[in-house]
């Protein structure tokens, strides 16, 4: 009797003890996905990203100005930026999410033009001046109801996972970077219209919600053509 209640205790120790390993685990693993988040920045990403290498989409649903930015930094953010002196051609080759020294150089140069202190360095006053000097239209989405048919630009079936933008004239192909409400995404023209005056841009479905355009169904967006399609 007195062997059994000691196997009984030694048995309880035992599962307690793998509980309590466990739950340390859970500890160390959430631990290290925290990290990750901090030292992406805390970026405001609605959906996943892909690589800017492999496709036509950048970043999707990216917030930017939300913090400083400086040459070493990466992230989609970063990418946003590159974005934006690129349509001002000061900044050619690669577009990435890395802040490297000819980022700075384009940044300094944008400064200046804005009659700002070239510090090569993004902050709040920067990013304000930079997301004042993109473009300004109206835009809508379109999606549901049309989903299986191609596209006026042809090689793309529109799918509610499609990213993409509807203009009148630009080239297919033309990738633009699209901002509402602090979040941006970058996006290819596959289609044309929108066909209601007043209104420069159609974004697919998924585009405008990474964007946060769907629930106000029609808004102002600021945009910046990034490179011409053929």
């Amino acid at each position: 009797m007195i062997r059994s209640l000691r196997l009984g205790k030694l048995n309880i120790a035992l599962i307690a003890l793998f509980g309590l390993g466990l739950l340390a685990s859970a500890a160390l693993v959430a631990g290290r996905a925290d990290s990750a988040s901090a030292a992406s920045g805390g970026l405001g990403i609605a959906s996943k990203q892909s690589s800017p290498a492999a496709g036509t989409t950048a970043v999707r649903g990216t917030r930017f100005g939300s913090r400083v930015l400086r040459q070493g930094m990466t992230g989609a953010d970063v990418t946003v930026l590159k974005s934006i002196v690129r349509s001002k051609r000061l900044l050619s080759g690669r577009l990435n999410g890395t802040f490297d020294r000819p980022t700075t150089s384009a940044v300094r140069r944008f400064q200046s033009s804005a009659d700002m202190a070239s510090s090569g360095v993004v902050n709040p006053a920067t990013a304000k001046a930079m997301v004042r000097s993109l473009g300004t239209g109206h835009a809508s989405w379109y999606g549901p109801g049309l989903y299986g048919n191609g596209t006026a630009c042809g090689k793309v079936t529109l799918r509610p996972s499609t990213i993409g933008l509807a203009h009148k004239t630009l080239p297919c192909g033309t990738r633009v970077l699209i901002g509402f409400r602090g979040k941006y995404i970058i996006a290819p023209v596959i289609d044309r219209g929108p066909y209601i005056a007043g209104r420069t841009w159609d974004l697919t479905a998924a585009a405008a919600k990474a964007v946060g355009l769907t629930s106000a169904g029609v808004g102002t967006v600021r945009h910046a053509i990034i490179s011409r399609g053929r």
